[in-house]
Parts: C-alpha cells; sequence; structure tokens
C-alpha cells in the first residue's frame, strides 16, 4: 500500500499520482474548487466564467488571471491597485481598410480607451482614433458604457470630421477636429450627460 501524492493542475482540478511511480502507473483526478497553497491575495470573480481570479506577475507587471484552465482571461492591474475594468470585445470593420497595411480596422477597447487596430494585430501593427462618423454604422455592436459617443457631434462647424481621444489624466473620451494631426482647438466633452463644445479655433 503505497501513499498517492496530489498536484494541483488549477483551481479547479487535482491530480492524485501513486508514489510508486513510475512502477505503478496509478492515479485519480478529483475536480472541486482548490485554493493554491500560500496564496493569501485579492481574488476576484472572472468576467467571462465566473470562476475565481488571482493575482499574478508578469513581463508588462501585475494582473488578475482567470484560475479555470478552459478560460485564460486576464485583467490588467492598475495604479490604483484596482483591476482594470472587463475588455470589450472587438468589433470587425471591414469597410474600414488600414492606411498602411493590406488589412481592414477592427474597433478595440484598452487602457488608454477605444481605438482602431489592424485585424491581424500583432502581425500588422497599425493603430489610429476612430471617428465618430466611422462608430455610427456599428451603433447595434457599440458597448452600452459607450454609446454616449455616438451622440457627440461628429463635425465641427468647419465640416472637420470629429476624432474620438481619450484624456489618460481624466480617464475620459472626448472627441476633436484636427487638421494635419494638429488640434484645432473645436473640442466637446461629455458631461452631465451632454456633450458640451469648447470652441478656440476661432
Amino acid at each position: 500500500d503505497t501513499t498517492m501524492n496530489g498536484y494541483l493542475i488549477d483551481a479547479n482540478t487535482k491530480i492524485h499520482i501513486c508514489g510508486a511511480s513510475p512502477d505503478c502507473p496509478g492515479y485519480e483526478v478529483e475536480t472541486g474548487s482548490f485554493r493554491l497553497k500560500g496564496y493569501e491575495g485579492p481574488v476576484i470573480a472572472c468576467d467571462k466564467c465566473g470562476s475565481e481570479m488571482q493575482l499574478k506577475s508578469g513581463r508588462f507587471g501585475k494582473y488578475f488571471g482567470c484560475m479555470a484552465a478552459t478560460c485564460g482571461n486576464t485583467r490588467k492591474l492598475l495604479r490604483s491597485g484596482q483591476p482594470a475594468p472587463p475588455k470589450v470585445p472587438a468589433i470587425p470593420m471591414p469597410e474600414l481598410r488600414c492606411q498602411k497595411v493590406d488589412d481592414h480596422y477592427v474597433l478595440r477597447d484598452g487602457a488608454a480607451g477605444l481605438f482602431l487596430a489592424a485585424s491581424q494585430f500583432p502581425k500588422y501593427r497599425e493603430t489610429r482614433a476612430p471617428l465618430v462618423s466611422e462608430l455610427l454604422p456599428h451603433r447595434d455592436d457599440i458597448d452600452p458604457k459607450y454609446r454616449y459617443l455616438l451622440d457627440a457631434p461628429a463635425r465641427d462647424p468647419a465640416g472637420n470630421p470629429a476624432i474620438v481621444r481619450f484624456g489618460r489624466k481624466t480617464g475620459e473620451h472626448y472627441v476633436q477636429t484636427e487638421i494635419d494631426g494638429k488640434a484645432t482647438g473645436w473640442r466637446a466633452d461629455f458631461r452631465d450627460g451632454l456633450w458640451r463644445v469648447t470652441d478656440k479655433s476661432k
């Protein structure tokens, strides 16, 4: 009678292997809810599968990783110590061709707000800010938390298209117009449920 040695595979799976291995091929798989020994850190619920997410360290810093073997969801740890908001799934925009490569854009949600990226990222690393007018055809696909952007002014009085930008200091989206990459002075911010225009272009 040899004892079995238990090994934790993930938060939901444990395997018991006979202590006489490799001479004895005996093993048992146990499913349940297991906690890693020594982990006393913060735990949050996975926004994709509901399993436990634990704090981990990677090459880009600390993040929360889902402990379910079949999920693989991650959420970045912000400087404030809070987990980053759940990522919104990318929205394909096949009608928008990339400017530098033979590909089309998808609308992504990142740490710096909404942006357009080549659909074959990371093969193609082209990104740019979306125009308000480019979001409108995808009204039904846009996550509810970003629907207010669809009501932003699409153009300034001079007819320049409004670009969706993100203020890192405020953590909020705003729209502005630009000519050759330089701000015109026209800008609209979403405050108290309304878009408020500031026009310094005159």
